[in-house]
């Protein structure tokens, strides 16, 4: 949905010399694409002429905001004397496609007029009177001829103003096309903390690193994750440990700041003797499960995300001891994440 605000006159009239250019990403739209990919989108739509330059006869002004579940923007433009000619809002669901929006709308209003873009071609020169050797018969008188009638479909010749200051045209500036810059994923790394209950028979503390492809509304993520040795006591005077490795599969959905995820999990469970007890066993793992988290974002390459997840555990290990003793995987487990991403 789009609020219309430009005066009709605005519109069509490039100032010589081009255009300045003001673009911001307000709060919540830190991650949208950059300026440059604003002025990818205008060029390519004018023939890959960039019409943006410093010191440009009119200035546009474009701000970038999150508004709810929605992306917004604001656009302005003012002449060069800082009288604002008119603006326009624009909104949509996916920050990508509405820099595109902001794009077209541009290219339409600084699109130079028909008459600017394609100049009448010059009159042609009369040709020249051809020599004869016959002597010219006498002008008749012109009371004898009659005046011809105005045709009322002639047109009158278009007058051109003079350019007052005659200024060179800005040079074209070579651009890049935004196709792969808003269809192409980025690198997504990821570094943090993770507090994880189930497997272990006490909370456990660790850490989770991942490495994946980032597009605007989807993620892909290869994920891995440990903990140290958790101490259990399953019977008086003996003392094991239990540590946790594994790796996942993590695609997640992204809405605004918000994200769901599924997990294949796989790994293995360690058991391991701390006191009064010598050996050790690693036994298999795997999980199923979902998950889900909001992510803030600081800049266009850094963010923070804060996750939960809930699994269940399809391959659940135990380690048998003497006595009938036994230290078993329960049937759920669960994590939370506090994790550091940067994306490129």
């Amino acid at each position: 949905m789009s609020l219309l605000l430009v005066a009709p006159p605005a519109l069509g009239l490039a100032p010589p010399g081009g255009a300045r250019l003001s673009y911001a990403r307000g709060p919540g739209a830190e991650g949208c694409p950059d300026e440059q990919v604003l002025r990818d989108v205008v060029a390519a739509q004018l023939g890959g002429t960039d019409p943006f330059v410093d010191g440009g006869g009119r200035h546009v002004e474009v701000v970038v905001a999150r508004k709810g579940r929605r992306f917004l923007a604001e656009i302005a433009l003012y002449d060069g004397d800082g009288r604002r000619l008119g603006g326009q809002e624009l909104t949509n669901a996916a920050c990508g496609a509405l820099v595109e929006d902001v794009g077209t709308a541009l290219a339409i209003a600084l699109r130079p007029p028909r008459a600017v873009r394609e100049p009448a071609p010059p009159p042609l020169a009369p040709s020249p009177p051809r020599a004869s050797s016959e002597p010219a018969d006498p002008a008749p008188e012109a009371a004898s001829l009659p005046a011809p009638e105005a045709s009322p479909r002639a047109a009158a010749p278009a007058s051109v103003p003079p350019c007052q200051p005659c200024l060179p045209a800005a040079p074209a500036r070579p651009v890049r096309r935004p196709g792969p810059s808003l269809a192409w994923p980025r690198l997504q790394v990821g570094l943090g903390a993770l507090i994880a209950g189930g497997i272990a028979p006490a909370p456990a503390v660790g850490v989770s690193a991942s490495v994946g492809a980032r597009w605007e509304a989807f993620s892909l993520s290869l994920e891995g994750g440990w903990h140290p040795p958790v101490a259990a006591e399953p019977y008086r005077g003996r003392v094991f440990g239990v540590s946790w490795l594994g790796g996942s599969v993590v695609p997640c959905g992204h809405a605004a700041s918000f994200f769901g995820c599924g997990l294949v999990t796989t790994g293995r469970v360690r058991y391991s003797g701390l006191v009064n007890f010598d050996g050790e066993a690693e036994l298999p793992y795997a999980g199923l499960g979902l998950r889900g988290g909001v992510e803030i974002p600081f800049s266009d390459h850094l963010a923070v995300q804060l996750t939960g997840e809930l699994l269940a555990n399809i391959a659940r290990s135990a380690f048998y001891l003497p006595g009938d003793a036994s230290l078993l995987v329960g049937g759920t487990s669960r994590a939370g994440t506090l994790r550091v991403v940067g994306l490129y």
